[in-house]
């Protein structure tokens, strides 16, 4: 099967050959093409270029265009981002709006104009036009919380969230518009959608502040991807241990989620009563680092004998460091496809 064959085969209730591989690359994109991640984010050749690398090397059965993930929708409506010329990821050091401050002055971005979005846009389309036919080709997206994280920055974010929660609502519906747009703009090129929102995880953000303020827009963006544009697999990922916000993020209408490897697995799966929801499992990019091919392929068997006793479940990686050896990655997928040899058998 493809990697495109195993995930729509998960969507529609049935089995596939093994667990789709969902390798996190982003800033690693760059070292395997020889560059630095500012270079990448900046050139959509370059980008390409690293994803085309991504696939030959690890075989993922799904590709993100993505590196700097949550810079780019803020950039576009005014964010300052800091580049560099080492392994540095690009980060946003001018926030363009104060807490309280008037939502109005922010641009609304244009996806075919504003900041980076041309860039990634242009990357995925040539990739999905000879890519897409084997593997998953997502365009990353910020959520309307995490757009709103980088526009006014995180601290300054959550304290508003308890003095002003009707601004945060208000700053939340303007991120949501320019969410829709981005994703829209990657969903007319032929690409899916991928949703980040690391910036709303626990502890930072408590279930209840969730619930009521950070779940409408979230739903709302949610809903205008699967509903309104059809598309059929909208991955919300979170990192961290997300068990305790786990109903509300079932609340939101995604249907894929992350497990990541801060949390119990096991624990997480129980708690899922909805098996049409795909779940993909992370390994600890720390423990990839220090580890022995031996040692990871161990860890990965491990993890896959909890993730296959339930149906739709997606193998993944937290986030690679920039300077990973890409045998570390290799022998994650190696584990998984005797694995699934092994079942056969």
């Amino acid at each position: 099967m493809t990697g495109l064959e195993r995930i729509q085969a998960l969507l529609e209730g049935r089995s596939a050959d093994r667990p789709p591989f969902l390798p996190a690359v982003y800033e690693h994109k760059a070292a395997l093409v020889g560059s630095t991640p500012s270079a990448v984010a900046r050139n959509a050749m370059l980008l390409e270029k690293g994803l085309s690398r991504e696939l030959e090397i690890y075989e993922p059965d799904a590709l993100t265009v993505g590196l700097d993930v949550y810079n780019v929708e803020a950039e576009a409506a005014g964010a300052r981002v800091r580049f560099f010329d080492g392994p540095e990821v690009p980060v946003i050091e001018g926030r363009p709006l104060k807490p309280g401050g008037d939502i109005g002055l922010l641009p609304l971005p244009d996806p075919e104009r504003s900041g980076r979005m041309p860039v990634f846009l242009e990357a995925g389309r040539r990739l999905q036009a000879y890519a897409g036919r084997d593997v998953l080709v997502r365009g990353a997206v910020s959520a309307p919380f995490s757009m709103a994280a980088e526009l006014v920055g995180d601290e300054p974010l959550l304290l508003t969230l308890l003095d002003q929660p009707e601004w945060v609502v208000s700053l939340l519906d303007f991120c949501a518009v320019a969410v829709e747009a981005y994703g829209k703009a990657f969903v007319d090129r032929g690409l899916g959608v991928i949703l980040f929102d690391s910036h709303a995880a626990p502890p930072l953000v408590s279930p209840s502040l969730y619930r009521r303020l950070i779940l409408p827009a979230t739903a709302r963006v949610i809903a205008f991807f699967r509903a309104e544009l059809g598309v059929p697999l909208i991955p919300y990922i979170m990192g961290g241990d997300t068990t305790p916000l786990l109903p509300d993020i079932l609340r939101t209408g995604t249907n894929n989620i992350l497990c990541d490897f801060k949390a119990d697995l096991a624990a997480f799966l129980n708690r899922i009563p909805d098996t049409s929801v795909l779940v993909r499992a992370n390994l600890d990019p720390r423990f990839l680092e220090t580890a022995s091919a031996d040692e990871i392929e161990s860890r990965t068997a491990a993890i896959l004998e909890i993730g296959r006793r339930r149906p739709g479940f997606m193998l993944g990686t937290g986030i690679l460091p920039f300077d990973l050896p890409p045998e570390k990655v290799q022998a994650v997928r190696r584990a998984l496809v005797r694995s699934a040899s092994s079942r056969r058998i």
